[in-house]
């Protein structure tokens, strides 16, 4: 009954994490992007600032980030949801951001023989965070995030912790380059073995240039590997945004077995941003849905 249940909750998983083809990590929620924007732009988020969106991806980033708080929904496979919700407050010297995190898939079928399911079951992934990011110069900044991990499978659980660190530079005006090495750390023993965490290095740059008086676009590009798995991924992600209220994306990630192109918009009116993204999905996967709200406060 045990090997039912984990292969069932590996498979969904992996579904709805959509990653490559060999996986030798756990706690893949913490590979995916947590709100629309990033994941609209092919979560070429490492260099890109003035956004919690940003924030997963490099902690050096919230420095010139503004008082933010963000809302966020993912709807994926089989009935699997993620919510996040995070917020930025900026500082004189040093700028703090903070972040829960949960992933869950409910009603999972345990059979042990062909005919009507013997019951059902949960799993349930988390992670709370905070980090703080400090200008070393006018142009360096450098961030560190600690996290408290958990996980449960049914009636298993485990716990543990993760840290990142990130370094942002502001090469010229409008070209950022960002570094970070994400979830390093260590998770408890579930059941009998202990979840390696997907320890994973990123290095992207982004440029902003307006194209009118109206339009300004965003162009980003990341090189993500994570340590224990095989590939590199190169992913891709431009913004434009028309008279500074509506926004369109896209984006593309290269290396993955099911998904690859994304797409979204937002629209901001005051304080209030909402944003959208969708990813399409190959084969019989459902398409993933994001939605997110942002409060400029």
């Amino acid at each position: 009954m045990t090997k039912i249940r984990t292969i069932l909750f590996i498979l969904l998983f992996c579904s709805f994490s959509a990653f490559a083809q060999s996986i030798n990590t756990g706690l893949t929620f913490l590979k995916q992007g947590n709100d629309a924007r990033s994941v609209a732009m092919g979560e070429s988020f490492t260099s890109v600032t003035n956004d919690h969106s940003s924030y997963g991806y490099n902690p050096a980033s919230i420095r010139f980030s503004g008082r933010q708080l963000m809302i966020s929904h993912r709807q994926g496979f089989a009935e699997t949801t993620a919510d996040y919700i995070g917020a930025t407050i900026p500082g004189n010297d040093v700028s703090i951001g903070i972040s829960a995190y949960t992933t869950s898939v409910n009603n999972i079928e345990v059979r042990l023989r062909p005919g009507d399911a013997e019951g059902t079951f949960g799993a349930r992934n988390g992670a709370l965070g905070i980090g703080a990011a400090f200008s070393v110069s006018d142009k360096l900044t450098v961030g560190l995030t600690g996290k408290l991990l958990y996980e449960k499978i049914f009636v298993d659980e485990a716990s543990g912790y993760g840290f990142d660190a990130g370094i942002f530079y502001k090469a010229l005006d409008n070209l950022n380059i960002g570094m970070s090495l994400l979830n390093l750390g260590k998770m408890g023993i579930l059941r009998s073995e202990r979840s390696v965490l997907p320890t994973t290095v990123r290095i992207g740059a982004s440029y902003g240039l307006s194209l009118t008086n109206e339009i300004l676009l965003l162009t980003a590009g990341d090189a993500v590997k994570t340590l224990n798995d095989d590939g590199t991924h190169l992913q891709l992600g431009a913004e434009a945004v028309y008279d500074s209220m509506f926004m369109l994306r896209g984006g593309y990630q290269t290396g993955y077995e099911t998904k690859s192109f994304s797409t979204g918009a937002g629209v901001l009116y005051g304080i209030l941003r909402l944003d959208y993204a969708f990813v399409p999905m190959s084969g019989a996967f459902s398409p993933n849905h994001i939605f997110s709200i942002t409060f400029s406060l």
